[in-house]
């Protein structure tokens, strides 16, 4: 989508900031020091380059610095308990990704993904790629699926871990199209994306934030993104349903999260000053760079799509068996 475009969403996004206005007057002490953004992922990702591009305009819309802490480790949960067990005050939040509803299913994890968590507004969502090393002879998902059915086991696709929106989304395409890929988890997108590049792996499935400028660069070739419509980023790439297999649509949701018991004013404040900062062409300009679809939504809209991911994949998870590492 053309950032002209993207403009059209404006009235939305203010009007989700104008929403708040009453509540946002009883926060006037608030807030009174920096804001800490949780990203449980290494610098360089696609959750951190969103989180600094969103900080940098969060900071003139709050009078505070925002600052980014990169928290990586125990597949995301170590930054995520960080954030369940802050003081909710508004002052420690989560960037978190759909990873952080797939999580329960496949670790007991030291929080639980909803209760102990309050939403704050969603940001963005992107596809998912299909995409392979340049040398890779599949020139469209049909020839890749033809492909992996003349040679079971044969073509690998990566993923950034076990039970990520990278595998699941790969474990769906297999069941969707009756084939055996093999599975090859790394521990991060960086290093999947890396050996997909040096031709050591074929294919993977990667977060179009992730993806995008080395599609863009010719280090590697896209066969297909998971969304609904076309990506504005890659518009001329296909989906995978347009390719001919449906049932794998997966956007992967990037927004932010406060402790549980947030108070209400705290949590419509933040809600208010990420939707004016939404609302700017400098922060579109960069998150749409980065293969991502604003979606301005209430709170309660964020809180419910969680729902209906973490039902979602907990299912996805019990049907293909999977296990983690």
């Amino acid at each position: 989508m053309p950032i002209a475009r993207r403009r059209l969403l404006h009235p939305a996004l203010l009007a989700l900031a104008a929403a708040a206005l009453p509540t946002f007057a009883l926060a006037q002490k608030w807030p009174a020091q920096p804001v800490r953004i949780i990203v449980p992922y290494s610098a360089g990702g696609g959750s951190d380059n969103i989180a600094r591009a969103l900080g940098t305009e969060l900071a003139r819309e709050l009078g505070q610095p925002v600052v980014v802490d990169n928290k990586p480790g125990a597949s995301a949960m170590l930054g995520a308990d960080l954030v369940a067990r802050a003081a909710p005050d508004g002052y420690t939040l989560l960037l978190a990704d759909m990873p952080h509803t797939i999580t329960p299913s496949l670790y007991k994890t030291p929080y639980d993904a909803l209760k102990d968590f309050t939403p704050v507004a969603l940001i963005g969502s992107s596809p998912l790629v299909l995409a392979v090393n340049p040398k890779f002879k599949a020139q469209t998902v049909r020839d890749y699926v033809a492909m992996a059915k003349a040679q079971p086991g044969q073509i690998n696709f990566a993923s950034g871990g076990t039970g990520t929106a990278t595998h699941l989304a790969g474990e769906l395409l297999k069941q969707q199209t009756g084939t055996f890929i093999t599975h090859i988890p790394y521990k991060g997108s960086g290093q999947a994306i890396a050996d997909v590049v040096a031709g050591h792996t074929e294919s993977m499935f990667a977060s179009a934030p992730t993806v995008v400028p080395h599609i863009k660069s010719g280090a590697l070739r896209a066969l297909a993104t998971t969304g609904a419509q076309r990506s504005p980023a890659l518009p001329q790439v296909p989906t995978l349903e347009e390719s001919g297999v449906k049932g794998v649509t997966v956007l992967h949701w990037f927004g932010l999260l406060g402790p549980a018991r947030l108070p209400a004013n705290v949590q419509s404040a933040l809600q208010a000053a990420v939707a004016r900062a939404l609302a700017t062409p400098a922060l579109q300009a960069k998150l749409a760079a980065l293969g991502l679809d604003l979606e301005p939504k209430t709170a309660a809209q964020f809180g419910a799509q969680m729902e209906a991911d973490v039902a979602r994949w907990a299912q996805v998870v019990k049907e293909r068996n999977i296990k983690a590492d």
